[in-house]
């Protein structure tokens, strides 16, 4: 029996019965858009040796990399579906059906990494769990892409003024796509799996990303210059699909998921600890990289001091009060129209009120984290 998976990220399948056996046997299939042979493949190949060891083999899994099983967001439709079990995702990608989710990846957002690390686990994790799961996902863990900086084809980046009119590949997100309108680049919103042919055809001139992903992904291979603007500090997670949740056992679900957020640590360790070193990669491709000045920073930070506001006041959706009022039509007709309004108008006040509270809630564990470290 075989069964088709979408997805970036972790997938895992129905369970099946084997034929005069006693016992079920789910297979577990893991999918990501992260390239094969990389710090993240070698996360999920971590979580396969360590389930199909304590489930003496009951568990299988199996692994999708560099998005065999398609973009992120089509990953995400699977999974709440229940065609896909499992993911490993940018947070961005997920902001798809968790718009709230755009606040984390506001640029400058976090000071360092540990201040993120801080803020994630000990205020973050606990309120968002929830969150996910009223979304048909079960949050696991966080990960981690880390700090994304900007690679172009033919000019250094060195101030804001440096990227007007530039076409450039952004992130499939509201949140990506303000950063880089503040900054009067010309964005083209493109899933990860197609964004190397778009740089070799000239689509567009550049990107951002992390040092690790762009040099294995291999997009460094279409740049010339890489400015370490390091403006969003992107965290990945863990999310099983609650469709495939809620059919295991308790003792599956023990396997599976441990200890909640355990695998954060040991993630974010691995990734950092190859930043240096991919930096010396771009290098030694005759890649130019370049350290903003603290002078040159504050000027993006200047730039980019709005999308905040602008992020959260158009966070639901862009829907428009009062467009469809039932005042406005008679009749049953009428009536629909404005209870479907009235619908969409509570659930976008009760997204934008979430993302007021989580941008709060950043904001206080910044202060908390601040005020241990004096």
């Amino acid at each position: 029996m075989r069964s088709v998976f979408c997805g970036i990220v972790v997938a895992f399948s129905l369970f099946f019965f084997l034929p005069y056996q006693g016992l079920a046997k789910l297979v577990v299939k893991i999918a990501s858009v992260a390239p094969a042979n990389s710090p993240w493949s070698n996360i999920l190949e971590q979580i396969q040796s360590q389930v199909e060891k304590q489930s003496n083999g009951e568990i299988q899994v199996k692994i999708y990399m560099g998005g065999q099983l398609g973009g992120e967001l089509e990953i995400i439709q699977g999974l709440r579906r229940g065609r896909i079990d499992g993911a490993g995702l940018t947070v961005a990608s997920l902001a798809s059906v968790l718009p709230e989710l755009d606040v984390l990846e506001l640029p400058y957002l976090f000071d360092n990494s540990e201040q993120a690390d801080f803020v994630l686990d000990e205020f973050l994790f606990p309120k968002l769990k929830e969150l996910f799961y009223s979304k048909g996902l079960v949050f696991v863990s966080w990960s981690e892409n880390g700090w994304r900086s900007i690679g172009l084809k033919s000019k250094l980046v060195k101030n804001p003024s440096d990227l007007v009119g530039v076409k450039v590949r952004s992130q499939e997100s509201k949140v990506h796509l303000a950063f880089w309108k503040a900054l009067k680049a010309n964005p083209v919103p493109i899933s990860t799996p197609d964004v190397l042919p778009s740089l070799q055809t000239g689509l567009v001139q550049g990107f951002d990303n992390t040092p690790v992903f762009s040099v294995y992904a291999k997009w460094y291979s279409e740049i010339k210059f890489f400015t370490l603007t390091e403006h969003i500090y992107q965290p990945g997670v863990i999310v099983y699909s609650k469709v495939m949740w809620d059919k295991l056992s308790l003792k599956q679900k023990n396997i599976l998921m441990e200890k909640e957020n355990a695998l954060a640590a040991k993630a974010r360790q691995k990734i950092r600890s190859l930043v240096q070193q991919q930096l010396n990669t771009l290098k030694d491709f005759h890649i130019e990289v370049y350290a903003l000045t603290p002078a040159e920073k504050e000027s993006f930070k200047k730039a980019l001091k709005d999308v905040p506001d602008q992020v959260i006041k158009n966070i639901a959706g862009g829907f428009a009060a009062g467009a469809f009022t039932a005042g406005e039509r008679t009749g049953s007709a009428g009536d629909k129209l404005g209870s479907k309004s009235d619908k969409l108008k509570r659930k976008s006040d009760i997204v934008q009120s979430n993302a007021r509270q989580m941008y709060m809630l950043i904001q206080d564990g910044k202060r908390a984290f601040n005020s241990k470290q004096k």
